[in-house]
């Protein structure tokens, strides 16, 4: 958290992703796609950002000189929120951190969805979700919109149930973009670092990595329909439906322990 000082008074606000409210977070999440947009500037952003954490009825800018400039010679506090990069031309490129294992927006009207680190997630619905998320990166590299929105909608469908299915309407546009980022953001954990998973760091990068005396290429993030079927094989789930069904997190847990004794043997024979 950071605090704020201005107008003789002290306010603390969140510092980070990980701190916010559900509400925050939509608010957020909101100024986000405005500013990718391009109808709001990222100054304009933190601005309205941090006046909506301090609870201010209009941006601050609209208030006294004196606040305007106690508020500006803070803005700084805001960095965790944003990442900067230099462009080409030198030009300094802002963009809203909007990667985090939170479900921030779990709930959102009558739509309700996985749990924190995507828990709750049938192994099924992630392969189905690694799929369209690559067929979203290549729509994108022919920015053909249309595909990409009902390539969302789909991947939100896997992720969050209406309450009333029989009366379910079009995939809201601000839904979407969350599900996306966030089975995105718990992807990325799991392809760069240890994830920490029932009590201890589990580094499912092992799955990904090529050895030296291996013919076949690694895994790529594709071919998740092969694996599958091996696993359903091995029996220890069941049959491909049931593994389908079975939450995602068990069956990563599963290859892991595979691929991690599969090495341990394969050092004890050198």
């Amino acid at each position: 958290m950071e605090k704020f000082t201005y107008n003789s008074k002290t306010a603390e606000v969140p510092s980070c992703l990980d701190e916010v409210s559900s509400e925050q977070y939509r608010q957020f999440l909101i100024l986000s796609v405005l500013m990718n947009r391009g109808t709001i500037s990222p100054g304009q952003f933190r601005v309205k950002w941090l006046s909506f954490l301090l609870g201010m009825k209009a941006d601050y800018t609209m208030y006294r000189r004196e606040i305007i400039r106690e508020l500006d010679g803070q803005l700084e506090k805001l960095d965790g929120f944003f990442s900067y990069t230099t462009g080409k031309e030198g030009e300094r490129i802002v963009t809203p951190i909007l990667k985090t294992g939170r479900n921030l927006m779990q709930d959102f009207g009558s739509w309700h969805g996985v749990g924190d680190m995507l828990n709750g997630l049938t192994f099924g619905n992630f392969c189905d979700c690694l799929d369209l998320l690559q067929q979203s990166k290549q729509a994108a590299t022919e920015k053909d919109e249309p595909a990409i929105n009902e390539i969302f909608q789909d991947i939100t469908l896997k992720l969050y149930r209406y309450k009333d299915p029989e009366k379910m309407p079009a995939v809201p546009s601000l839904l979407a973009i969350h599900a996306v980022n966030f089975f995105s953001a718990v992807w990325e954990m799991v392809l760069s670092g240890p994830v920490y998973i029932g009590g201890e760091d589990i580094d499912f990068r092992i799955l990904f990595q090529k050895l030296a005396s291996e013919d076949r290429k690694a895994d790529d993030k594709t071919g998740w329909t092969g694996i599958v079927f091996e696993v359903a094989a091995s029996g220890v789930f069941g049959n491909k439906k049931e593994v389908d069904d079975t939450p995602f997190w068990d069956v990563l847990l599963y290859l892991y322990k595979c691929k991690f004794e599969y090495l341990h043997q394969k050092r004890n024979k050198k």
